[in-house]
């Protein structure tokens, strides 16, 4: 990041003041990696305190969304560099393939974890508290939202992108079939 103050440790209204900047620093990708983090951690209030015969998978599911949002923690700061090195080395004509593909990988590797955010969703949505429901409604939401959001970047960083429709369709069976839990639920 040209500032050295680094993203994950930004108060709100910096970050707000950040990105309405006209060199926004963070920039859509970096946005997008947050937005996901924030709904991997909405997941976690439908966390409950006794889940039975659940409790191993529970225990699973809850350190899986832990680690998925440490990860997304370091993409997001990762997101800004290679951003920086990317207008770098465009500025100072050493530009280069490997440029692009490093300034993807942020945002494929969050989209790699909201896939897997989804299917754990899935458990929360199935067996969590119903009174937060409407938490896991928006953590859906948000985590295909920003998947798909994603990908025009990736596309215009590595031109042909083939895997774009495969993710498009995980992404949407995952969300269609979170979906569904949640109709189930609100019955």
């Amino acid at each position: 990041m040209t500032n050295l103050q680094k993203l994950i440790d930004m108060d709100i209204p910096t970050l707000i003041k950040q990105t309405r900047a006209k060199e926004a620093n963070p920039g859509g990708g970096a946005i997008l990696i947050l937005i996901s983090n924030l709904a991997i951690n909405l997941m976690l209030m439908m966390d409950k305190n006794d889940w039975r015969e659940y409790k191993e998978l529970a225990d699973v599911s809850h350190e899986t969304i832990l680690k998925s949002s440490d990860k997304l923690s370091i993409l997001m700061q990762d997101d800004v560099d290679n951003f920086d090195s990317l207008m770098k080395a465009y500025k100072d004509g050493s530009i280069n393939d490997q440029n692009y593909v490093d300034a993807s990988r942020p945002l494929l590797d969050m989209i790699d974890i909201n896939r897997q955010a989804l299917e754990v969703l899935a458990f929360y949505l199935t067996y969590g508290k119903k009174s937060t429901l409407t938490d896991g409604q928006i953590a859906n939401d948000l985590l295909r939202t920003a998947s798909l959001a994603g990908l025009p970047t990736i596309k215009i960083n590595l031109g042909q992108f083939k895997e774009e429709e495969v993710i498009k369709e995980k992404i949407e069976n995952l969300y269609q079939k979170n979906k569904l839990i949640i109709e189930r639920r609100n019955k």
